[in-house]
């Protein structure tokens, strides 16, 4: 097969680019990691950066932000399926926030979300000294991620300024 007769699928081609931005953040980046919510998107991730790196294993660990109110299944999932594929995971839990009682219910999914998620997230990316992270943000689901790009670059407060960021073509 010649390189002019060879054709990719759509899906094939963004699979090799996801592949290919994989590749590039971890010998780029000191501390990547690669953020791991047990759902279908990290799953996706997770499966394009095995394949990746094939047969060697991952060259960082995963990231789960536990706000504590997954399911127990999802938990236990987590830890074998880590744990039969020889990842390295790392669990992270607002422990301030867990000693409040901040939960959706009572406190509502947006205060919830903030601490239990935003600043979890902000509170292991600055203990674990992480210097880029593996998101698997749609940008079809949520007007607020629309604008991100494939490299979203944050300042040490992990603030976004869309305005700084290079143009992708």
């Amino acid at each position: 097969m010649t390189s002019s007769s060879y054709n990719l699928t759509h899906l094939k081609a963004l699979e090799a680019e996801s592949i290919h931005i994989i590749r590039e953040v971890a010998a780029e980046f000191e501390r990547p990691v690669m953020l791991y919510s047990i759902g279908k998107d990290s799953a996706v991730m997770l499966h394009l950066a095995q394949k990746a790196f094939y047969p060697g294993r991952l060259p960082f660990p995963l990231l789960h932000v536990d706000t504590t109110w997954k399911f127990r299944a999802m938990i236990e999932f987590r830890d074998r399926h880590c744990r039969e594929q020889g990842l390295d995971l790392k669990v992270w839990t607002n422990q301030e926030g867990l000693a409040q009682g901040i939960n959706p219910f009572d406190s509502g999914s947006k205060k919830h979300t903030d601490i239990m998620k935003t600043v979890a997230l902000k509170q292991a990316l600055n203990h674990y000294q992480y210097d880029a992270a593996f998101g698997g943000a749609r940008r079809d689901e949520e007007k607020s991620r629309a604008k991100e790009r494939v490299y979203s670059f944050r300042d040490k407060l992990h603030q976004w300024d869309p305005k700084n960021q290079r143009p992708e073509l």
